[in-house]
């Protein structure tokens, strides 16, 4: 299928999703539906085995929501653009699949909450553009406009970082460069930024080799298990358990690992 303003490569057992919203990839209604499409078409598509979602656009991942939409709307208006931006987001975190942020420039407000709903998220440590050197930034910055995250960023932000924290980036709107954002654990990886993009291909490729169907069902448990009282948590452990050893992948690591042999899963 095209899409406007981003483009799918299914290759290797990767699904790249690229970005391409000139000047900044910023979200409007239209992109956030491309999005719904692309996750629902990669989703069920099982040539993609994991996700990776990047950007054709030098020096930005996502600047933001687009604030001019956001100017023109009504407090009602808001609260449907929010339900739909959380909801596309939430299609990504539901996917029984890796999904992976690179990170090669602004990823602020909705930028970061689309990168927040990805299982990992890796950074440039700097960029080039045009001969001079920038660095990559996340950041929440809606409390400077009057408003606040909405697409996920203070339940997703504060589960990572913790209530206190979350609330201490959100109220600050402190933009975050590559170091500190590694060393809270925003993001699992820094790459030079001529290399992010091929670090990041050839770990989701990777990714890819293994057994993703036992992988999907642990995401799942630990997503849906989180927060729940043990007993609750177990139980869809035991849930995914079941699932994953009922897949074909499971029977080849079995059994590879009684004959002695590297296993050969097929994401089934």
């Amino acid at each position: 299928m095209a899409y406007q303003f981003m483009s799918v490569e299914v290759a290797d057992g990767v699904g790249t999703i690229w970005l391409n919203r000139p000047p900044a990839n910023s979200l409007n209604r239209e992109v956030v539906e491309e999005l719904a499409g692309i996750f629902a078409e990669l989703r069920d598509n099982d040539d993609a085995k994991v996700l990776l979602i990047a950007s054709k656009i030098p020096g930005f991942f996502v600047a933001g929501a687009d604030i001019k939409m956001f100017a023109e709307m009504t407090p009602d208006q808001a609260w449907d653009i929010a339900a739909r931006l959380q909801e596309v987001n939430q299609m990504l975190e539901d996917m029984p699949k890796i999904s992976i942020a690179a990170i090669s420039g602004y990823a602020l407000g909705g930028g970061l909450e689309l990168a927040l709903a990805c299982d990992f998220r890796f950074m440039a440590e700097s960029i080039t553009i045009k001969d001079k050197e920038r660095t990559p930034t996340l950041g929440l910055p809606e409390t400077t406009l009057g408003i606040l995250p909405g697409a996920g960023g203070t339940q997703r932000l504060s589960r990572l970082l913790g209530p206190k924290k979350a609330l201490y980036y959100i109220a600050t709107a402190t933009q975050i460069k590559p170091r500190e954002a590694l060393e809270l654990g925003l993001v699992e990886k820094l790459f030079p930024g001529d290399k992010l993009i091929e670090e990041s291909i050839a770990f989701a490729k990777e990714m890819a080799t293994k057994a993703v169907v036992g992988i999907g069902c642990a995401k799942k448990s630990i997503y849906q298990g989180f927060n729940k009282e043990m007993k609750d948590g177990l139980r869809i452990e035991c849930d995914a358990f079941k699932e994953a050893f009922g897949s074909k992948d499971a029977t080849e690591g079995l059994n590879a690992f009684i004959e002695k042999r590297p296993p050969k899963f097929e994401g089934k």
